[in-house]
């Protein structure tokens, strides 16, 4: 079966989050926020790159309303690669949140 447009471009925002996603998966285990402050700094750079990644989609910059990217997001969340976990969810969501804020009037 032939993907549409949006779940092309979801399977991209997904396959660019995973990484990280995965990355946020290790931070569950820290027991202290000490622990948690020194794990993020070792990943700063992913973190940067797979925002950068996400706010630089062309389909963004160009004609996205606020609805377009509402209905992206809740098909990201819905994602097979990101269903059997909620916490995956939940760091898929905050990244979005992150990288969209402000962004044709994107309100996380």
């Amino acid at each position: 079966m032939k993907k549409n447009r949006l779940q092309v471009l979801v399977d991209e925002i997904v396959a660019r989050a995973l990484p990280l996603i995965h990355v946020e998966r290790e931070a569950e285990l820290l027991t202290t926020q000490e622990a948690y402050d020194a794990f993020r700094t070792l990943h700063v750079d992913l973190n940067r790159q797979v925002l950068a990644h996400l706010r630089t989609c062309g389909w963004m910059r160009d004609s996205a309303t606020a609805e377009d990217m509402r209905a992206v997001y809740y098909a990201v969340l819905r994602h097979p690669e990101l269903m059997a976990s909620p916490a995956d969810r939940a760091a898929a969501s905050a990244l979005l949140n992150e990288a969209w804020d402000g962004v044709h009037g994107w309100v996380g």
